[in-house]
């Protein structure tokens, strides 16, 4: 279907998922970008922990590389901040794996703009990973502006909401102790409705495209800068399909400015 970036990290399973998506790719992995995680300290499959200690950082690169089955790691991010480990000493254990070859591009998930910019300092970043859609609009405030102008890479995840502008309905709040959404507000009783009523203006654009929202929501994100990625989950093939229809879409300026209009409604709800 065209889609050559995978995203994975050592903490989806965790493992597993670095294994399962070398099965998956087999002799492909050569003409794919793959981009895995370091930084949390795992025991028994258990987080127990943040860890972006240099020797931590090295063996973490290892088993990433061991599980996918790689010689080198097309993009390599620090998870999470680690409060512990200035990210000077962080991106300075990276930049000596990408002299090492085992690192081809450098990424910080989940950070901000003066925390880039101390890492840039030390080694180039190419690639930045933070929550970005329409109902969540933080790199808005200043961290888009300046990847577009450093020219970092901006890979948007949960660029669909975590499956709200899927379009959830409210009897769909429930949640497994194990699914990570349990504890989002978004997903606390009555709030799911009212960020769906604040969401008419996305359903009616893809209305009158006849798509799903899921795919008009990620077409308005990679309208908002050349330099976005999307890595949006599915569960189908059927909904991978629709998801990747969002490339094809074109917004006009007026539908566009009626969902970055969104974030007005957004902030005054009970989203926050």
């Amino acid at each position: 279907m065209g889609v050559t970036h995978f995203d994975t990290a050592e903490l989806y399973g965790p493992f597993v998922n670095e294994e399962l998506l070398a099965d998956a790719l087999g002799f492909h992995r050569a003409r794919v970008e793959v981009a895995t995680k370091f930084g949390y300290r795992l025991e028994a499959g258990k987080i127990v922990g943040l860890d972006s200690r240099p020797q931590s950082i090295r063996s973490a690169v290892e088993g990433s590389l061991r599980r996918l089955r790689r010689d080198y790691d097309d993009v390599l991010y620090q998870h999470r901040p680690d409060p512990n480990v200035a990210v000077e000493e962080v991106v300075g254990t990276m930049s000596d794996l990408v002299k090492e070859g085992k690192v081809l591009g450098l990424g910080l998930s989940a950070t901000d703009t003066e925390t880039v910019q101390r890492a840039s300092a030390v080694h180039r970043i190419s690639f930045v990973q933070n929550e970005y859609s329409l109902i969540q609009r933080e790199p808005e405030k200043g961290l888009l502006a300046y990847l577009n102008d450093q020219r970092i890479e901006f890979v948007c995840y949960s660029p669909l909401g975590r499956g709200i502008l899927g379009r959830m309905t409210g009897g769909e709040t429930k949640r497994s102790s194990t699914d990570h959404r349990a504890k989002d507000p978004r997903f606390e009783s009555g709030r799911l409705a009212e960020i769906n009523r604040a969401l008419d203006p996305l359903w009616d654009v893809a209305a009158a495209h006849s798509v799903a929202p899921s795919a008009v929501a990620l077409a308005w994100l990679l309208a908002k800068s050349p330099t976005i990625r999307v890595i949006p989950s599915a569960t189908s093939i059927e909904q991978l399909k629709t998801n990747l229809g969002g490339v094809e879409i074109v917004l006009s300026s007026e539908e566009m400015a009626s969902l970055d209009k969104l974030d007005k409604n957004l902030t005054t709800s009970t989203l926050q």
